[in-house]
C-alpha cells in the first residue's frame, strides 16, 4: 500500500486556513485522513506541516494522541515537518522528501503517477479536503457543501471566512477588510502570491464560485484575497512580492536561477524610479523567455501576479517610469516572513 498525506504546509505567507483547521478542527482532518486512507488502500498516513508551525504540530499531536488512547484503531499516521518555505506545500515536493530526497518540485512525466519508479505510491491532499471528506464520512454525502475557505489579509492580520459559491468579492471584504482610511481598496490580489490583481471596479461584483471563475481566467488558487489600500502603491507591493518569490524559488532550473531575479532586480528599478528605456525591454523580454519555461509552476505565478500588476496599476506605472516614486503612505500591505521581525 501507499501513503495519504494531508499537506497543512501552507507555503502562502498571507494565508492562514490550514492552520485554522488543524489547530481547530484537528479530528475532522484526521478522520478524513483515515477515510481516505482506508479507501484506496494505502498502507499509512501523513501529516506535512511546516517546521515552525508549532501551534499546528502541537494541535496535531495531541489529537493523535487522544485518538490512541480512546483505542479508535487508525492505520499509522506520523507527522513531517516541512523545511519552512514557500515551495515546501508544492505536491511533487511532498513526495520527493517522503522518498528521502529534498522537499523541492521536480518535473513528473505522468502527473498521475507523480511518484519514483519502484517507490509507494502517494497521494496528497490538502487540510481542507480532507476536512470534507471527514464530514462526509461521518455525516454522509448530505452533509457535503461545496463552501470554500478564504483568507482575508486586513490591518496586518488574517482573517479565516468560509462563503457560499454565490458569494462576491465585494461582500467578502465587506465582512472581513478593515480600510485604513475609509475608502474601498484600489485593487484585490486574488488566489496567491502567484494570483491575479483585479482592479475593484471588476473584483467587486467577482461571484467566488471556482467555476465562475475558471470562465474568466481566474482562481481561488491557495485561497487568498488581499485588497489593496487606496493609500498604497500596487507597483510598490508587487515588486516586494516578486523580490520575495524570486528568493523563494528551488533554483533547479534557469528561469528560477536567472530569469526572476532578474525581473525582480528591474522591477525594483521601476519603483525606485530608474528604469531606463534599455531596462523596460529587458523587462518586456524577460517576461516573455521566462513564461511557462520553468521546471514547475513557480515562475509562472510570479509572472502572473506581475503582469497583472502592469495593468491593473497603469497609473502607478506611468508616475515610476517618469522617475517619480508615488511616496505612498502605506506599505508592506500584504506580509512576508523577513518581515515579520
Amino acid at each position: 500500500g501507499g501513503t495519504v498525506v494531508v499537506n497543512g504546509a501552507e507555503g502562502e505567507p498571507g494565508c492562514a486556513k490550514d492552520a485554522v483547521l488543524l489547530q481547530t478542527r484537528p479530528h475532522l482532518v484526521l478522520d478524513g485522513l483515515v477515510s481516505a486512507i482506508e479507501t484506496v488502500g494505502a498502507h499509512d498516513g501523513v501529516v506535512w506541516i511546516h517546521d515552525g508551525a508549532d501551534a499546528t504540530a502541537r494541535s496535531v499531536s495531541e489529537a493523535l494522541a487522544e485518538r490512541r488512547a480512546a483505542g479508535l484503531g487508525d492505520p499509522p499516521i506520523r507527522i513531517v515537518l516541512a523545511p519552512d518555505r514557500y515551495l515546501s506545500g508544492e505536491a511533487t515536493g511532498i513526495i520527493r522528501a517522503l522518498e528521502g530526497g529534498p522537499a523541492l518540485p521536480r518535473y513528473v512525466r505522468d502527473p498521475a503517477r507523480p511518484w519514483s519508479e519502484g517507490q509507494r505510491s502517494v497521494l496528497v491532499n490538502n487540510a481542507e479536503t480532507m476536512a470534507r471528506v471527514g464530514l462526509v464520512a461521518l455525516e454522509g454525502a448530505a452533509a457535503y457543501s461545496a463552501t470554500s475557505l478564504l483568507t482575508v489579509v486586513s490591518a496586518g492580520h488574517r482573517i479565516v471566512v468560509e462563503i457560499d459559491p454565490g458569494t462576491t468579492l465585494g461582500e467578502v471584504v465587506a465582512h472581513a477588510w478593515q480600510s485604513p482610511d475609509g475608502r474601498p481598496p484600489q485593487a484585490v490580489l486574488l488566489g496567491g502570491y502567484g494570483g491575479t490583481w483585479i482592479e475593484w471596479q471588476r473584483a467587486e461584483h467577482l461571484v467566488l464560485d471556482p467555476a465562475s471563475l475558471r470562465e474568466q481566467g481566474l482562481s481561488l488558487g491557495a485561497g487568498l484575497i488581499g485588497p489593496l489600500p487606496a493609500s498604497a502603491c500596487g507597483i510598490e507591493e508587487s515588486a516586494r512580492l516578486v523580490r520575495y518569490l524570486a528568493g523563494q524559488s528551488a533554483k533547479q532550473c534557469g528561469p528560477c536561477v536567472f530569469g526572476l531575479p532578474a525581473i525582480a532586480d528591474l522591477a525594483s528599478d521601476l519603483t525606485a524610479g530608474r528604469l531606463t528605456r534599455a531596462g523596460r525591454k529587458r523587462l518586456d523580454r524577460y517576461v516573455h523567455e521566462v513564461a511557462g519555461r520553468g521546471a514547475c509552476r513557480h515562475p509562472d505565478g510570479a509572472l502572473r501576479m506581475w503582469t497583472s500588476a502592469l495593468t491593473v496599476f497603469s497609473v502607478d506605472v506611468h508616475r515610476h517610469r517618469r522617475g517619480r516614486t508615488c511616496e505612498a503612505p502605506d506599505f508592506a500591505v500584504l506580509p512576508l516572513p523577513e518581515e515579520a521581525s
